[in-house]
């Protein structure tokens, strides 16, 4: 399984987080709401990118990947706080 940087854009804001997968055909067919990045954007830190890598990347075929990349958000979220 590779894992795959993707945002998720919820309305009031940006989720990051990673997606395991075998491949990104499978995170389109998946989840075609979310964007994959092969590069991370210029605004993304490194620091940010450092505690994206550190969250348990959501299976691409898990029933409520997007919940659980909300809740891992939300988690990193509180971690930078």
């Amino acid at each position: 399984m590779e894992h795959f940087l993707v945002s998720y854009e919820y309305g009031t804001g940006t989720v990051w987080g990673r997606v395991a997968a075998a491949g990104a055909h499978e995170v389109v067919a998946y989840l075609p709401e979310v964007d994959i990045w092969e590069e991370p954007p210029h605004g993304l830190s490194s620091a940010d990118l450092a505690v994206i890598a550190r969250q348990p990347a959501v299976p691409v075929d898990s029933r409520n990947a997007i919940d659980a990349l909300l809740a891992n958000f939300q988690g990193m979220n509180a971690a930078l706080a």
